[in-house]
């Protein structure tokens, strides 16, 4: 076998709540996907067409336990030889526990359940998701640059964050002035401006995410804005 392909590699993956128990069950679909098992030995996957349910334990279903509340669980292809294909979910974004016989596996994505046990709506095309929107930040005022912990909205293997930033002016209007940042002093997204009439400054933003699960915000010190409100609608792997 041919060893230097690299694990993860698809071509047409989709990715979905399950139409008919979006709460609990997700579909996957892939054109093409490389998997490989501990030994780096690739398998290429053709026309991959999973179902996935929480509630199962083993392929097709979760690694291990049961189901834990406001968890993100990581999806998983898995295979054994010669190529029979199904769904894993895990808590584990890099070591799943495998069935019995299904050496080869691929990380997917991650989807999101709530404090009930139901799967939040989301859509993956690619390595893009789509989710409802998230507040990870709501009022905030600091005048430095300050961390925000995003992990309400995205998982640990998201590498960039999609969302809105907002400087609430207040209803007087004014200066504003606020940054949104991978870094503390770079990757920034910010504006500044006056206005009369209007209470908020609002743009969409896309930053890479340098540490996981983080971004970071400040306004000017000298600005009329009375807080700042971080949503986040999506992310990619």
């Amino acid at each position: 076998m041919i060893n230097n392909i690299i694990r993860d590699c698809a071509r047409g993956l989709v990715i979905a709540n399950n139409p008919t128990n979006p709460d609990g069950k997700v579909d996957v679909t892939a054109k093409e996907i490389i998997l490989q098992d501990n030994g780096n030995n690739p398998l290429w996957v053709h026309n991959a067409a999973v179902t996935i349910d929480i509630t199962h334990l083993g392929a097709n279903g979760l690694d291990a336990g049961t189901e834990a509340p406001d968890q993100w669980y990581y999806i998983w292809l898995i295979a054994h030889l010669p190529g029979q294909v199904a769904g894993l979910l895990s808590l584990s974004s890099d070591n799943p526990t495998l069935p019995l016989d299904y050496p080869f596996k691929a990380f997917v994505g991650a989807i999101q359940n709530d404090a009930g046990c139901n799967f939040y709506p989301f859509n993956q095309v690619g390595k893009t998701v789509a989710r409802n929107a998230v507040a990870v930040l709501n009022s905030g005022t600091a005048a430095i640059a300050t961390a925000v912990n995003c992990s309400a909205a995205l998982p640990q293997k998201a590498v960039k964050a999609i969302g809105d930033f907002t400087l609430n002016l207040g209803a007087g209007g004014g200066r504003g002035e606020g940054w949104l940042r991978s870094r503390p002093n770079q990757g920034v997204v910010g504006f500044a401006g006056y206005l009369n009439t209007q209470d908020y400054l609002a743009t969409p933003f896309s930053l890479p995410i340098i540490e996981p699960q983080t971004l970071y915000y400040n306004r000017s010190a000298a600005s009329n804005a009375a807080s700042v409100t971080v949503s986040i609608s999506g992310f990619e792997f």
